[in-house]
């Protein structure tokens, strides 16, 4: 487990929530130690991320997805 510092967990608090509030994630849990438990909808699988980094890269998956998606339907 890598050491996260108070901008790192600000970013990823603060990214997080943004998701959670567009609805892009169905719930978004951070744990003290930086990591976070999301789930993108209510029947999915649940990912631990376990480091700012992957919260950060886990959240731009998201946004590409969401992107790819609302091109699809347009």
């Amino acid at each position: 487990m890598t050491a996260t510092n108070r901008s790192d967990t600000a970013l990823t608090d603060a990214l997080m929530g943004l998701l959670r509030d567009q609805r892009l994630l169905y719930s978004a849990e951070g744990a003290g130690d930086g990591s976070w438990i999301v789930r993108r909808s209510s029947r999915g699988p649940k990912f631990v991320l376990e480091s700012p980094l992957e919260a950060i890269e886990y959240a731009l998956d998201v946004l590409v997805d969401t992107r790819a998606e609302l091109e699809a339907a347009a």
